[in-house]
């Protein structure tokens, strides 16, 4: 009981976030809550040379809560930021968010923005916030 009369805990205010990858700990309350990416379902046969021009926005828990566009992407295609999996190469994204499906390959992939919860904090795997799309390979 003595440890909490002290004012530690009151010394340290801090949220708490569980993450997509567990949990982060910010010291400043800002943190972002959901990436939204846009168009969230796109047919390249729909856009110029068959690429896609995708983007991502967030919202934040405080203020100014939304930002468009969303700076710090990592923007990846079918895996997560920081996965160690192989690439399925089924498409490819460039880190401007300009999409294209690889030649042969037909079905949906899952376009992802990943961006930094905490922004004060580089990106990292335990410190991120994903938003995903899906593009249709013809």
């Amino acid at each position: 009981m003595r440890f909490f009369r002290s004012g530690f805990l009151l010394a340290f205010p801090m949220l708490l976030l569980a993450g997509c990858s567990g949990f982060i700990l910010f010291s400043n309350g800002r943190a972002l809550v959901v990436v939204t990416v846009n168009p969230s379902f796109a047919d390249p046969l729909n856009f110029p040379n068959l690429q896609v021009q995708f983007s991502a926005s967030g919202t934040f828990n405080a203020a100014p809560t939304p930002v468009n566009p969303l700076p710090s992407v990592i923007w990846t295609v079918d895996l997560p930021a920081f996965s160690t999996l192989p690439d399925p190469g089924h498409a490819s994204i460039s880190q401007t968010g300009l999409a294209q499906c690889t030649p042969g390959f037909a079905g949906v992939v899952q376009v992802i923005a990943t961006a930094p919860a905490n922004p004060t904090l580089p990106l990292s795997s335990s410190n991120q916030m994903s938003g995903v799309a899906q593009m249709n390979c013809p």
